[in-house]
């Protein structure tokens, strides 16, 4: 009795054992089975409003290597694969390829294990910055992958049993999970304006009305947003604009036909204008801004930009304007009337004087 026990004992052990190394591959490494939910994927981190149309699609390539159980001649051959990221949305955009795509109508000679040593291409980009007013900088993902097939005797041939993908730092691999963003690529792309006429961005300044200063000063303060994929060190103001830059902040004090003008901006970037008002002024905003004013309207002003800047020539105008004095005293025009009356007075004081001494 004790024997039988001790039998079953050993066959469910076994049973156990040979499920384990079904789950696990060599290295101690998990064993994705469902291709289907195993992907590549692609990171784009891009600002928001860029035109990514030439730099959407990446190519990766599967390059065969031998292995203890296979060559290379015996690695079936996989061609280069395209992912295509969708339109950025927050300051990313993303695409992926499903593994049972990429390994779909393969054929394995025998059971083992095949490998692929899987990178990211750099041909393709194409650099428009020669013939536009703008920089274009694609930082391409240098990560090596390797990703192992284990194929084994099935019970209708041969099959496909799951995959395993690690990253590559030398001699050395990292396990990483497909399943969940782990076989990934990131990418960064970046625009900085700089266009030819030496102005991306301008905050203008007019005074208007009769009783206007035109050589008085009001208080801009112009904050820009940056995408992160921008520093402070690329913005940069034009040569003849006012105001001093520090960081990502600019403020100067405006009179008529001043103007604070940014020579360049990284494409992507967002801001806000404010002002300080005299109560004397009143203030229109139009141009490149969420909400332009139809109307002059009173107190200190803070807008927004319209939108993402992706491109150069844009254009914020402030107008203030004052059309009427508030009177603290005589008005010039009026003297020759004020004179009269305070003859007329005086007149009739001294007219009723002389009547009461004559009384």
């Amino acid at each position: 009795m004790k024997k039988k026990l001790i039998t079953v004992f050993l066959a469910f052990a076994m049973v156990l054992t040979m499920g384990a190394v079904s789950a696990m591959a060599e290295g101690g490494a998990t064993l994705y089975n469902d291709l289907s939910k195993a992907e590549l994927d692609k990171e784009l981190t891009v600002a928001d409003g860029i035109d990514i149309l030439a730099v959407k699609d990446f190519t990766f390539s599967f390059t065969a290597k031998a292995t203890d159980t296979s060559t290379f001649a015996e690695t079936p051959t996989i061609a280069e694969q395209t992912v295509t990221v969708d339109a950025q949305s927050g300051g990313k955009a993303t695409g992926k390829v499903a593994l049972s795509e990429v390994f779909s109508g393969k054929t394995f000679p025998h059971a083992g294990v095949y490998m692929y040593e899987v990178v990211e291409k750099t041909e393709g980009f194409d650099d428009k910055s020669a013939t536009t007013d703008k920089v274009e900088t694609l930082t391409v993902d240098s990560t090596k992958y390797n990703v192992r097939v284990y194929v084994v005797n099935g019970t209708n041939g041969k099959e496909v049993q799951g995959i395993t993908v690690a990253k590559v730092s030398g001699e050395t691999e990292e396990k990483v999970d497909p399943t969940s963003d782990g076989f990934i690529f990131k990418n960064e792309y970046k625009e900085e304006l700089t266009p030819s006429d030496g102005v991306v961005l301008t905050v203008s300044k007019s005074i208007t009305g009769d009783y206007a200063d035109k050589t008085k000063t009001f208080p801009v303060t112009v904050t820009l947003t940056l995408p992160s994929t921008a520093t402070a060190a690329d913005v940069a103001l034009a040569d003849d604009s006012k105001g001093t830059l520090s960081g990502t902040t600019v403020t100067a004090d405006l009179a008529d036909g001043d103007a604070i003008k940014f020579s360049k901006l990284p494409a992507g970037t967002t801001f806000t204008a404010a002002e300080t008002q005299d109560p004397a002024y009143k203030s229109k905003i139009t141009g490149f801004v969420v909400t332009e004013d139809t109307a002059l309207v009173d107190g200190n002003r803070e807008v927004a930009g319209k939108g993402p800047v992706v491109e150069a020539g844009k254009t914020v105008s402030i107008e203030n304007n004052r059309a009427n004095l508030i009177p603290t005293g005589i008005v010039i025009n009026n003297l020759p009337y004020i004179m009269l009356v305070a003859l007329a007075a005086v007149g009739i004081l001294y007219l009723a004087k002389k009547r009461r001494s004559e009384a």
